[in-house]
């Protein structure tokens, strides 16, 4: 069991729903999340933004793109037509984390389709290898609060529109009942039980509403119908219940509409999740009433996470995100995400027992900065972790050699157990790695990357493994760009740029050095050809310019051009764009 101090909050036995809402409000009532651990040790990575050509000439959204750059030091990558255009650049830069930044009507169902294929395209395995969000909004501002809010902020409280949000795994939080009229279960901060009570009303609208606005709610987690446009409380038919919608004609608005037809408008400004775990299209843009802009932009969302697609019994993207962010291991949002898609990849790509169907592998969105570290808070007491991760790291030879150990926290089953169930491992690295190869493991099978390794240790047909019960994946690689010996390289601190870009003759291409250092400079056209190789050396620390003619012979001819400059152990990029 997890045991942390307490911090203040009263619960009481609600008798009949005004004392209900009453309750609903004490419990929203708490401090504001500490943001120190945040702010602390983050270390270094590699943050890309890709927006497309007409969008960042639009001052709005350059203002969205800039405060990206310069709260992750975050490489711009451009394109006009396909993002495939811009992909073997991006792979050059190799980013840990993908900011796309669009605007809200290129945000469509396909291009989240493509953002999941581009993201494993980057390098030769199949798996993703970015942790990626979508920035957006109705209006520009709603894309800048994304991309300005907080380096994190501590999930602590979870409001459930279903009881299917896990609200034991939680520090404290109230999960709704979606089909038995009445019903709620609450949990307060240092009992690890959920207490049900039957005296809620029939319509749950004006609660949850109430409840959003008191600006204490963490995560909401809803399930059930749903449609771009809204959610519907009760299921399988809406009966005494209402829904919750966006309306573009008040203003892009987050609301609930009442049983009795009353529009009740959700304005929150604290962070928060939305999580549309069982819903289906609830993640689709398609116009202005759609409901993620509604809540992007008045209801506090920093993420929003649902389906651009009809979620059914096989779908298995959303149970392996709440998997890998309260059930099994505490990742940031994003990063769960995009571990759950891992899993996803690998259960239906290897046939793992019981995981069939996964409709879903390219057909969920996730909109908000992909480097956000929200996480479940460490405070309370709530569900344990089903197992423990340890990755223990020899870099004193050449290649290093990692150790990485499962242990199991209680007796359970440590891989897929249903849509909303438990998955095998994933265990996301500090660093990423190259020339991988496997000494030895006790697992079923594993999947090494240069980011994460995959343990797959039990299947549906065993026993569940005991408690303490441990499995040991030992591999060896080296440290990609970035990584050295546990030592963070310096950043450059300017952008790669070129003057003038577009240019006819010739264009000049500054950097700067913190440190004399070995330095690479390359031009390779769209393809990824080598055109040239402009320095291959070591320069001074300071300012560095090079002219680019087109080649030495001058002889390009028009088109776009990658510039890659190897600095150190580091990698930038940017685009060239010769016109003749």
């Amino acid at each position: 069991m997890k045991t942390h101090s307490e911090s203040g909050c009263s619960f009481r036995k609600a008798e009949g729903a005004g004392t209900l809402l009453l309750l609903l409000c004490l419990l929203c009532v708490i401090a504001a999340p500490s943001m120190a651990q945040w702010t602390a040790d983050r270390g270094s990575f590699r943050y890309a933004v890709v927006v497309r050509d007409d969008t960042y000439l639009e001052a709005d959204w350059v203002e969205v793109v800039d405060s990206l750059v310069a709260k992750y030091s975050a490489e711009v990558f451009t394109y006009s037509g396909s993002i495939y255009d811009i992909q073997y650049a991006v792979s050059l830069y190799a980013p840990d984390y993908i900011a796309f930044v669009s605007e809200w009507d290129n945000a469509t169902a396909a291009f989240v389709d493509t953002v999941w294929k581009f993201g494993r395209g980057l390098d030769d395995d199949p798996y993703g290898d970015a942790i990626w969000g979508i920035i957006t909004g109705y209006y520009a501002s709603d894309a800048l609060r994304l991309a300005t809010g907080p380096e994190g902020f501590d999930v602590e409280t979870v409001l459930g529109g279903t009881t299917s949000c896990d609200l034991t795994h939680y520090p404290r939080g109230i999960s709704t009942s979606e089909a038995t009229y009445g019903r709620y279960y609450t949990k307060a901060l240092n009992d690890p039980n959920a207490v049900q009570h039957d005296d809620g009303p029939d319509d749950r609208t004006e609660w949850l509403v109430n409840c959003l606005n008191a600006d204490s709610i963490d995560i909401f987690i809803t399930s059930g119908h749903g449609a771009h446009y809204q959610w519907q409380l009760h299921y399988p038919y809406p009966e005494l219940e209402g829904y919750f919608r966006s309306y573009g004609a008040l203003g892009v608005q987050a609301a609930g509409l009442t049983h009795a037809i009353e529009v009740l408008e959700i304005n929150s400004t604290n962070p928060k999740i939305f999580f549309g775990l069982g819903n289906c299209q609830i993640g689709k843009i398609v116009n202005y009433n759609s409901m993620a802009l509604g809540w992007l932009h008045t209801a506090g969302a920093y993420f929003y996470t649902g389906y651009v697609i009809n979620e059914g019994s096989v779908s298995q993207q959303h149970g392996g995100t709440k998997a890998y962010f309260e059930r099994q291991a505490h990742y940031t949002w994003p990063q769960a995400y995009y571990l759950a898609n891992q899993a996803l990849y690998y259960d239906k790509y290897n046939a793992t027992p019981g995981a069939a169907g996964a409709p879903d592998l390219n057909g969920s969105a996730l909109y908000g900065d992909p480097a956000m570290e929200a996480r479940v808070a460490d405070v309370g007491v709530y569900d344990p972790l089903l197992y423990s991760e340890d990755v223990q790291v020899d870099s004193t030879g050449s290649p290093w050699q990692v150790t990485v150990t499962i242990t199991m926290n209680v007796e359970g089953s440590p891989g897929y157990t249903s849509k909303w169930g438990y998955r095998s491992p994933i265990v996301l690295f500090p660093f990423r790695v190259q020339d991988i190869t496997v000494v030895s493991h006790d697992c079923k099978d594993v999947v090494v990357t240069d980011n994460f390794a995959i343990m797959h240790i039990w299947n549906q047909t065993e026993d569940p493994l005991a408690q303490d019960e441990t499995r040991e994946l030992v591999f060896t690689c080296n440290p990609l760009t970035g990584i050295s010996d546990g030592e963070e390289q310096p950043f450059l601190d300017c952008r790669l740029t070129s003057r003038p870009n577009p240019f006819s003759n010739s264009t000049v291409i500054s950097f700067n050095l913190p440190e004399q250092m070995p330095v690479t400079l390359n031009i390779f056209d769209i393809s990824g050809r080598l055109v040239e190789t402009l320095v291959d050396g070591t320069l001074s620390a300071g300012t560095n310019t090079v002219t680019w003619d087109g080649s030495v012979a001058n002889q390009t001819p028009s088109g776009i051009y990658i510039c890659h400059l190897r600095a150190g152990s580091r990698s930038y990029t940017s685009r060239i764009v010769r016109l003749r």
